[in-house]
């Protein structure tokens, strides 16, 4: 058993229970029909966590966050933390990185297991959540995460693709790199990934820019890219999101 007799003394505690249980049987689960035929069990995974938080309680939740969040850093590698300001409200987006599927089990094992984790932090904050999300991100082929030196915004782009998705994942990294070119000095890519579990067919991209005008630079810069690098053939859908770094995040 995962859980410690901690978890029987009140129905918050169960609640708890419940929640972890959940997600540890999702993180050992399997697709029945992946993305495609690539083999991403020696790949890094990526899991992309967004969380709405009731708007009484952002305050709150932000506050209980910056003095307890290194509780959960301890158990494994966190990539960027931020607070969405344009593109969501009362969020909260956060990504992980993992050696593979059976890494994120063992992790989130340890977490139920974590006695200060749950007291100091879920314990507190769980009636905050109104809605979690979660996708699980591998790097597009022949790409690397970009660590920026300085500090900025981030823009979180999703999109929705469709066709193949060797084909449609060449002609992304294409893209992404003719993205980066034209934007120049004032944004750089940090990530491009696509999704592996949750939802199918989607690409993130994850950019820093200096300032929040970079945003609609980057767009301006895209807009312009010539017919034989643009993705509108391939692209059924997107989302953009104005991203601040909160302070746990390892992305400033």
């Amino acid at each position: 058993m995962w859980f410690s007799a901690v978890f029987r003394q009140s129905s918050a505690s169960l609640r708890i229970r419940n929640i972890l249980l959940a997600s540890r049987n999702l993180s050992t689960g399997t697709s029945a029909g992946g993305t495609d035929s690539t083999d991403t069990s020696q790949q890094t995974l990526y899991e992309l966590r967004t969380y709405t938080v009731y708007p009484e309680k952002m305050r709150e939740f932000l506050k209980v966050t910056t003095e307890e969040f290194h509780l959960r850093t301890t158990h494994s590698k966190l990539l960027g933390y931020w607070t969405t300001e344009i593109g969501g409200l009362n969020e909260v987006v956060h990504i992980w990185e993992y050696d593979s599927l059976s890494h994120r089990a063992e992790v989130r094992a340890r977490l139920a297991n974590d006695p200060d984790w749950l007291s100091r932090y879920v314990g507190r904050v769980i009636s905050m959540w109104q809605h979690q999300d979660n996708a699980l991100l591998t790097l597009l082929p022949g790409t690397t995460v970009n660590m920026p030196t300085g500090k900025g915004v981030y823009e979180l782009q999703t999109l929705q693709l469709q066709g193949a998705p060797a084909v449609w994942s060449q002609a992304l990294v294409g893209y992404v790199r003719a993205c980066a070119e034209a934007a120049g000095s004032t944004s750089s890519l940090v990530g491009a990934w696509r999704s592996a579990l949750g939802s199918r067919n989607m690409a993130a991209l994850l950019w820093q820019h200096q300032g929040p005008d970079g945003c609609l630079s980057l767009r301006d810069a895209t807009d312009s890219l010539d017919d034989g690098v643009a993705l509108s053939c391939h692209v059924t859908s997107g989302h953009s999101k104005l991203l601040l770094p909160h302070v746990v995040s390892n992305l400033q």
